[in-house]
């Protein structure tokens, strides 16, 4: 499931925005809008996704691409800006947003635009990938990650770690396994 950071200032609204993400299921940090406090949320991987409150932050779109093109090149996470109407005419298409709300929003409107933003850039639905670390295991595609790197399993190798990454923490018996995935 893609981990998601809330960097705002206003812990009144975040805290509606991250009990609304994770009844939907999302594991959710938040963080202060100040460059330290971001690092800090950032180190030692960045999520998947970063929902800034444009509003209540001090740290504008375009410093946010360069702290993460600076610190994580290999590893761009979705930018999704929570903004009021008057920031949306200063918006171009080089700023690094991946998509925006207008204030007032509704809390649930993130979470449909978060999965269709996820659905958008992976191609298939989020449920469809289970990440452990850095390996990603699509079970829409039948592909496997490491590191974003594609990794070249036969389809009982793709069978099997699928099952094991499904059930992490349990120990099977080779009868089981056989039953399971042959």
């Amino acid at each position: 499931m893609q981990r998601i950071l809330i960097i705002s200032n206003n812990p009144k609204g975040t805290a509606e925005l991250q009990q609304e993400l994770i009844c939907a299921g999302y594991p959710v940090l938040t963080c202060s809008g100040e460059r330290t406090g971001v690092l800090q949320a950032l180190n030692p991987r960045p999520p998947e996704v970063l929902v800034l409150d444009l509003l209540a932050s001090r740290l504008a779109l375009k410093e946010l691409r360069a702290l993460l093109h600076q610190e994580f090149s290999s590893h761009s996470p979705l930018v999704i800006a929570l903004m009021g109407l008057e920031e949306v005419s200063t918006l171009d298409m080089g700023s690094g947003v991946d998509d925006f709300l207008l204030t007032p929003y509704v809390p649930a409107e993130l979470v449909a635009r978060l999965k269709l933003l996820l659905w958008k850039n992976n191609r298939v639905d989020a449920e469809q990938l289970i990440k452990v670390g850095e390996l990603v295991v699509d079970q829409a595609n039948y592909s496997v990650y490491i590191a974003g790197q594609p990794l070249e399993l036969t389809f009982k190798e793709y069978e099997l770690l699928r099952f094991l990454v499904t059930h992490r923490g349990r120990v099977f018996t080779r009868e089981a396994l056989l039953n399971q995935v042959w």
